[in-house]
């Protein structure tokens, strides 16, 4: 059977990138062509409320010649080993797969490994020798294949970069390539129609904090301050300018105090908050661990103290290192 008979799809992988990427696009094309109130998407964390998931499942699952007949149907993370769908579900999306409309197409996406133990896993893979199904990993490129990658999706920005730069690039970003496509079009704009070069990339990049931000934060949240001490000197040592260090500890607070209210006023598992507040999910999954060692009061108090010192250290000759030490000082 042809690639184009193919309806039923999933995708998997630690290439969250590039998943998203192909979820949007064949969305934004659906959309355009059939209309939104044809797209449906399905959310595993939906199975809290069976009895509403089911019946809106049985919903999309009919052809509706009011929108017309063509549907797209988007199942999120109802294959990972951690999610709790119920037998109802699993038996609905079974059955579906065996009489589904030939101008409906659905997509399973995930960044966990699907169960294989599970009854529509191995109906995927019966599909999938069937021709009518497609299951496939996606991995995030390394070594050379990185390199590829970045030299293509340059080209997106009609920006293009010498060895040395895409091996700078490629380093500093360390694969992460959310990062990488923000670097390339923050450069496209730097150096437009120019060959990118190592210089470029060591002035406009910078390497990833996250270890290091968070491993601060680690120290903070635990309120042990020599640690905390510590690795805020290891980082000026290293070359980290102060108001960017002081830029990062901001935005972390701000993060922080987002998804503390999120989670407060809705408790939701890190991917959903990350959709609804527009976060990355992996800086979410990072953040939620610290929520239990603050209060709201003690987030907006540090985030305050952060964004007034942020205002003194660019408009007199305050000290970071002693600003640091009172937002420490503060820690109860």
């Amino acid at each position: 059977m042809s690639e184009t008979k193919k309806q039923i799809f999933l995708w998997f992988g630690a290439n969250d990138f590039e998943i998203h990427e192909k979820i949007n696009g064949w969305t934004g094309a659906f959309e355009k062509k059939f209309g939104n109130l044809n797209v449906v998407s399905f959310d595993a964390t939906d199975a809290k409320n069976k009895e509403g998931l089911l019946r809106d499942m049985k919903n999309a699952f009919q052809v509706n010649s009011l929108f017309g007949e063509n549907k797209l149907i988007l199942f999120r993370d109802f294959l990972t080993a951690k999610a709790k769908i119920g037998k109802e579900v699993e038996d609905l999306i079974y059955n579906f797969f065996g009489k589904i409309s030939a101008t409906f197409f659905v997509i399973f996406y995930q960044t966990d490994a699907p169960d294989k133990r599970t009854k529509l896993y191995k109906a995927f893979v019966d599909l999938d020798k069937k021709g009518i199904a497609e299951v496939k990993e996606y991995n995030l490129p390394q070594g050379n294949e990185l390199t590829r990658w970045i030299t293509e999706r340059a080209k997106k920005y009609s920006a293009s970069l010498d060895q040395n730069a895409l091996a700078s690039l490629a380093f500093m970003s360390q694969g992460d390539l959310w990062q990488i496509d923000r670097e390339l079009h923050k450069l496209s704009c730097y150096k437009p129609a120019v060959m990118i070069t190592a210089a470029d990339v060591a002035a406009l990049v910078k390497g990833k904090y996250n270890d290091d931000i968070f491993a601060l934060m680690d120290a903070i949240s635990a309120k042990d301050k020599k640690k905390a001490l510590f690795f805020m000197r290891e980082q000026l040592d290293s070359g980290a300018n102060e108001i960017y260090l002081l830029t990062m500890l901001i935005r972390q607070f701000r993060i922080l105090w987002q998804v503390k209210e999120a989670s407060d006023a809705h408790p939701a598992p890190p991917d959903v908050l990350a959709r609804e507040l527009g976060i990355h999910p992996f800086v979410v999954r990072k953040t939620v661990a610290y929520l239990r060692f603050f209060t709201r009061a003690d987030l907006k108090r540090i985030y305050n103290q952060l964004l007034e010192f942020d205002r003194k250290m660019k408009t007199s000759s305050a000290d970071f290192e002693l600003l640091f030490d009172l937002i420490l000082v503060g820690l109860s």
